[in-house]
């Protein structure tokens, strides 16, 4: 696919790379999304497995089935996780966000699409966990404690690989929707509703649903995020 021409500077794409909730119902051409998704696949890929999957949600009876869910998911979300400020966040830049936050769950079945980002297991990984092999070669260089940790930890580890997958073609989509002029903002909406979005959707027991982007022509404007100094969370040497 050719590569769009975008005279944008890089940094200046990623420093004003906004969470956009607020976007217009209009269409984005298919090959513009397509072109999303050729820039999330240029992205690094562990062990070259190249897992990424995606599905680009357009029907309005799917999207209504999930603006539901999320509309749940929204409001346990407010009587829990976000009761409280977090460090550095002031009680007006939260009531904006919370603002931008509903009226994206209100509207999200008129974004134009919804891009489920997604990774297949790595089955050949997989199998090397289940191999007595496996546990040998472990004992010999790890020794039989961090054997028994890295046996405790294997299916935290097959979904570290997931995700480590599916995040960096998450910021490659959201820098490329900034650079040709498209809103985007990721979410995690799922992991509330366990299955139920993956149900919708028709994904396979072996792939696993990461994160999801509404995509569409923005009703705000770009703009610099507001961050902390990197001195603030630099570390050196140890933390």
């Amino acid at each position: 696919m050719a590569k769009p021409e975008v005279k944008a500077d890089l940094f200046d794409i990623m420093y004003s790379c906004r969470a956009m909730r607020r976007l217009k119902p209009d269409p984005v051409p298919e090959a513009v999304l397509e072109q999303l998704i050729d820039a999330a696949v240029q992205c690094p890929s562990g062990s070259n497995a190249q897992n990424w999957r995606f599905v680009i949600v357009r029907d309005k009876a799917k999207l209504l089935e999930v603006q539901k869910l999320w509309k749940a998911a929204w409001m346990f979300y407010g009587k829990t996780i976000n009761t409280v400020l977090r460090p550095g966040e002031d009680a007006e830049s939260k009531a904006r966000q919370d603002k931008a936050g509903s009226y994206m769950v209100d509207h999200v079945h008129e974004a134009p699409a919804l891009i489920f980002v997604c990774a297949r297991h790595d089955d050949v990984a997989a199998e090397a966990f289940k191999s007595p092999a496996t546990l040998k070669a472990a004992a010999e260089h790890f020794g039989l404690g961090g054997t028994a940790r890295l046996a405790a930890a294997t299916k935290r580890t097959q979904t570290q690989l997931a995700d480590g997958a599916a995040f960096p073609a998450v910021q490659n989509i959201l820098l490329a929707a900034r650079a040709l002029g498209l809103g985007a903002v990721l979410t995690t909406p799922h992991l509330f509703h366990p299955g139920k979005f993956e149900k919708i959707i028709g994904l396979p027991s072996d792939v696993m649903l990461c994160a999801v982007i509404p995509v569409g022509y923005p009703l705000g404007k770009f703009g610099p995020v507001k961050r902390p100094p990197a001195r603030d969370v630099i570390s050196w040497d140890t933390f």
